[in-house]
C-alpha cells in the first residue's frame, strides 16, 4: 500500500471537518436571537422569565422604537446615546456573545488537531528503517451539552439587549435632570429680568420724585441699591443659565434643552420595566450556566484517526545463503479515543457557584422589583404634592401681585413711605420665586414619575 493510501482515512476526515465548518457560518444568526419557552416558569424568576427570556421571540440590538409621547425627549435621548461610552461598550458586547454561536453552530466543541512524527532506526538490525505516522482529531460535544451551550448564549444575548435598554432609561435620567436645570435656571433668569425692570421703574419714578422734592434722597439711594441688586442677580442667573445649556448640550452632542420635553406617561405592565428586565435576563443566564454545568461533568472526550506507514532494509545473515536485500514495508490504520472521568473535585466547586449566582440573580431581581415599585409610589406622591404647591403659589402671586399694586398707589398718594413699598415688593419677589420653582417642581416630579415607570422611548 502506497503512503497516499494509507493516510487517505486523515486526509478524509480533515475534508469532512473543513465542509463542516464552512456551513456552520450560514448556520449562524446574524444579529438576531430566537429563545425558546421556559418549560418551568417558576425556575426562570416567575411570570416575568416567562414573559422575558421565555417567549419564542426574535431580539435585536436596534429594538423596535416604541411610540414615543411626542415632544423632544426622543430625539435628544437618540442623541445622547448614540455617544455614550457605556452604550457603545454594551454594543461591542452583544458583538462579542453573539460571536459564541459560531462555537454552537460547529460540530465540535474545541479545535481540531492535527499531528504527526517521523522515526528512524539510528542502530540495529533492521536498517533503513524508517517510520511516518499523522493524526487527526477533535474533541466531541457531551449529550446535551450544545444545546445547554447554544442556550447559554441565547441568555447572555439576551441581558446584554436589556441591560442597553436599562442604560437607554440611565441616560434618560441624566438627561431629565440636564434638562430641569437648565429650565430651572432658565426661570431664574426670566424672574431676575422682571426684578431688573421693575427696580429701573420704580427708581426712575423715585429720581424724578426727589428731583421734585417730593421724597428724602435716601429713598433714591434705596431704589439704586434695589436695581444693583436686582442686576446682579440677573448677571449670576445668567451665568448660571449658560452653564446648565453647556452642561445638557455635552449629553445631546451639541443640541440645547429647548421645546418641551415630555408629558405624564400611562402606566404600563411593570414586567416590562428595563430595571426589571435587565436583572430577570441575569437570572435567566445564570439559569442556563447551571444547566450547561449539569449537561458537563468531564471534559469533552477526544477521536482521533491516524495512519502510519514503515520500511526498512533488511539483509540475511545466514552463511549458506547468498547475501540479499530484503525490503519490507508495513501500514497501519488506526482510531485513538480519549475518555476523561468526572470526579467531585471537578463537579462540585462548579455546581456550587452556579447554585450560588443564580440565588444571587434571583434576590438581585426580587430588590429591584421592590425598588422599581417603591419609586413609582413615591414620584406619584411628590407629583400630586408638586401640583397642590403649584396651585398654592399661584393664588400666592396673584395676591402678592394685588397687594404691591395697592402698595405702590399708597406710595404716590403719601400713604406710605418708600422701605414700606420695598418691603412689599420683596413679598412680591418671593412670591414670583416660589412660583416659578412650583412650576419647575411639576415638571421634575413629570419626569420622575415617566423615569419611576422605565419610559425611555
Amino acid at each position: 500500500m502506497t503512503i497516499r493510501a494509507a493516510f487517505l482515512p486523515v486526509l478524509l476526515f480533515i475534508g469532512l471537518y473543513a465542509t463542516a465548518s464552512r456551513a456552520g457560518p450560514d448556520e449562524q444568526p446574524s444579529g438576531e436571537v430566537t429563545v425558546k419557552a421556559a418549560k418551568d416558569p417558576a425556575a426562570s424568576g416567575g411570570k416575568g422569565a416567562k414573559a422575558r427570556a421565555g417567549k419564542s421571540s426574535k431580539v435585536t440590538v436596534n429594538r423596535a422604537k416604541k411610540t414615543p409621547l411626542g415632544h423632544v425627549l426622543v430625539r435628544h435621548l437618540d442623541m445622547a446615546v448614540a455617544i455614550d461610552a457605556q452604550s457603545k461598550a454594551l454594543e461591542a458586547q452583544f458583538g462579542a456573545v453573539s460571536a459564541r454561536y459560531a462555537t454552537a453552530n460547529s460540530i465540535t466543541p474545541g479545535s481540531p488537531y492535527f499531528g504527526g512524527s517521523q522515526r528512524n532506526a539510528a542502530a540495529g538490525n533492521l536498517r533503513h528503517y524508517n517510520e511516518t505516522e499523522i493524526e487527526a482529531g477533535m474533541p466531541l460535544w457531551l449529550p446535551g451539552q450544545r444545546d445547554a451551550y447554544a442556550a447559554t448564549v441565547s441568555s447572555g444575548v439576551v441581558e446584554v439587549e436589556e441591560r442597553l435598554s436599562q442604560r437607554r432609561l440611565e441616560v434618560a435620567g441624566l438627561l431629565r435632570d440636564a434638562w430641569w436645570n437648565a429650565k430651572r435656571a432658565e426661570r431664574d433668569v426670566s424672574v431676575a429680568r422682571t426684578r431688573v425692570a421693575t427696580a429701573r421703574e420704580i427708581g426712575a419714578d423715585m429720581t424724578r420724585r426727589v428731583e421734585l422734592g417730593d421724597a428724602a434722597e435716601a429713598d433714591a439711594l434705596l431704589a439704586r441699591n434695589e436695581t444693583l441688586a436686582a442686576e446682579t442677580e440677573l448677571a449670576q442667573a445668567e451665568g448660571a443659565a449658560k452653564v446648565a445649556r453647556v452642561n445638557y448640550a455635552a449629553l445631546t452632542g451639541g443640541t440645547p434643552p429647548d421645546g418641551t420635553l415630555e408629558a405624564v406617561r400611562r402606566d404600563g405592565d411593570l414586567e416590562d420595566h428595563p430595571a426589571l428586565r435587565a436583572p430577570l435576563a441575569a437570572l435567566a443566564r445564570a439559569e442556563s450556566q447551571a444547566r450547561l454545568i449539569d449537561a458537563t461533568p468531564i471534559d469533552n472526550p477526544e477521536i482521533g484517526v491516524f495512519g502510519r506507514q514503515e520500511h526498512n532494509d533488511q539483509y540475511s545473515t545466514d552463511p549458506s545463503q547468498e547475501v540479499t536485500n530484503q525490503r519490507t514495508d508495513a501500514t497501519t490504520v488506526g482510531v485513538r479515543f480519549r475518555i476523561p472521568l468526572p470526579t467531585p473535585g471537578r463537579n462540585e466547586p462548579r455546581q456550587a457557584e452556579a447554585a450560588a449566582e443564580v440565588t444571587r440573580a434571583r434576590a438581585e431581581y426580587e430588590r429591584a422589583k421592590r425598588m422599581v415599585v417603591a419609586e413609582i409610589k413615591a414620584a406619584r406622591t411628590a407629583l400630586a404634592a408638586a401640583q397642590k404647591a403649584a396651585g398654592l403659589a399661584d393664588k400666592r402671586l396673584a395676591v402678592a401681585n394685588e397687594q404691591f399694586e395697592l402698595s405702590r398707589k399708597s406710595f404716590a398718594l403719601g400713604e406710605i413711605s418708600a422701605f414700606d413699598l420695598y418691603r412689599v415688593r420683596q413679598i412680591q419677589l418671593e412670591a414670583q420665586r416660589m412660583q416659578a420653582g412650583a412650576a419647575i417642581n411639576v415638571g421634575v416630579a413629570v419626569s420622575r414619575v415617566n423615569q419611576a415607570l422605565g419610559y425611555a422611548p
